[in-house]
This record gives structure tokens, sequence and C-alpha cells, in this order.
């Protein structure tokens, strides 16, 4: 897994996008990068993918420097994956099967077993119904979903998701979550990016807070939002479920059901 130390990135006659980073992402199974827009988060992503190369400090991949050579890059991209904000950036062919099975042609799988796995893929974004169209006959929420159909395919270890609900409706936003779980529970690690605090709440067992290029804070999904000062000085807002915790005095419930079930308990045992 990725382990980053003292990693600084610099634009060109800029100040310091990424300032000392140091993360260690075997610390939890699906881990939050937060922070408001220009903390470093896509910076970071654009790094970790080889896709900038750090100023200086290192990044571990299995305990070995990433290799900027063309080869060393292959090898990386292999175990990791990445899908954008934008599923305009990586979806380039006009047809959603070809999209798919652009990657595994690309490293010499045989034809059947890419229709296998594109099917797979498909499957697992709830998507089947969509393989042979016209990429551009669907909606943003189902392009975000080849995006991710895309990396599952290639059975990578570590997927990054950069703002994976943004602009999404309810609905989609429920499926890309639920596409998130099933990946944790087959064993894949997820590192999302993303502005909304709910989601990250949800769905997070640890999380590092970017604020102007440097982590300001790190730890549990609980312990992190509990720190209200340091959220609010990275432009972020508490999850409701803190908010609730926090101005009505309830107990720190990490999902809506666990709010209603305390609930409802409460009020069986006071009518009784």
């Amino acid at each position: 897994m990725f382990k980053i130390s003292n990693l600084n990135y610099q634009y060109e006659k800029k100040s310091l996008a990424l300032s000392n980073i140091n993360m260690d992402f075997s610390k939890g199974n699906i881990i939050g990068i937060i922070g408001s827009n220009g903390s470093g988060k896509s910076t970071l992503f654009m790094n970790l993918m080889g896709i900038l190369q750090p100023t200086s400090g290192d990044i571990l991949f299995k305990d070995k420097e990433i290799k900027y050579t063309k080869k060393g890059l292959y090898a990386l991209r292999k175990d990791v994956g990445i899908v954008f904000q934008d599923p305009e950036k990586q979806i380039f062919y006009s047809r959603v099967y070809d999209d798919i099975a652009f990657s595994l042609r690309n490293i010499g799988i045989e034809e059947k077993i890419i229709k296998e796995k594109v099917k797979e893929a498909l499957t697992a974004v709830n998507g089947i119904e969509f393989i042979n169209k016209p990429v551009h006959f669907l909606s943003y929420g189902q392009k975000k979903r080849v995006a991710i159909a895309s990396v599952i395919a290639m059975e990578n270890e570590i997927v990054l998701l950069d703002e994976p609900t943004a602009g999404l409706d309810p609905i989609s936003t429920k499926l890309i979550i639920d596409i998130i779980k099933n990946l944790k529970d087959k064993g894949v690690k997820i590192v999302i990016s993303s502005h909304d605090m709910n989601l990250i709440y949800e769905i997070c067992d640890y999380i590092y807070v970017l604020n102007k290029g440097e982590i300001t804070d790190y730890g549990l999904t609980e312990d992190v939002f509990i720190n209200e000062d340091k959220i609010d000085k990275a432009g972020l807002e508490l999850p409701w479920l803190v908010k609730l915790h926090k101005n009505m005095k309830l107990p720190l419930f990490r999902s809506e059901d666990d709010l209603y079930q305390y609930w409802n308990s409460s009020n069986l045992n006071s009518n009784n």
C-alpha cells in the first residue's frame, strides 16, 4: 500500500501545493482525503498516480519507491486505478463496451476474457443494461458508473475516487455508495477525495484533513470530526450526525439507522 514521507510538490514559480505530507494508507480500508477547493487533494492524487512527480520526498508503494519510467508507471497503474471527478476526462470511446475493454486490451488480455470482465464490471455498478450503448446517450451519473466500471475491470488493489458523488442526484449517489462498499468487501482499498462530509462520515474509517497543502489533522473518522475547530479552519462543515451530537447532546451515531434505533428504543422505554 501507499506510504508517503515528507512529500512536497510545487507547481512552476508558485508556492508549495503540497507541503510536508506524511500518510500511511494501511491505517484504514476506506480512507477520506478532505479539504476545500485548492487544498491540494487533486494534486495529491496525481502524485500518487505518477502523473506528477514530487518536488521532494518519497512515495512508497508496497514498500518500494515509485519508479517514473514507462515500465515503473505501467506496473503501478496495474495495481492502482483512479476515477476522476469528471468522467468525460477518462471516457474516450464512443461505445461503453469498448471504453471499458480498452485498458484490458492494452495489457494483452484475450478478448474472450475481456468480454467476461466487462460484463462483471458493469454488473458491479448496476449498469449492464447499457453495455452496448453509445456513451453520449448516457446521463452524467451513468458515465460516472462507467468510469468506475473501467477501474473495476482492471481488478486494481487500490482505487482513488476524486469527488465520486459530485453532481449526482440522491439515487445515483446511493448507487455509488453501494459500489464503494461492495469494493471494500472484496478487499479493494478505497481512497476518496470529497467535499461531501456526510458521505465521508458514513463510509470512511480513517481521514486526512488537507488545508492549503498541509495536513492539519488525521485519524479515525469519529476523532477527526469531533475536532470542530480544525474542520472549520479547513473550510469544511460537520456531518449532520456530528451536529446532532454536539448541539443536542445525543450519542455520536455513525449512521442514520443507528439514530433511529436509538430514538425508537428511547421512546419504547419511556412508554413502559
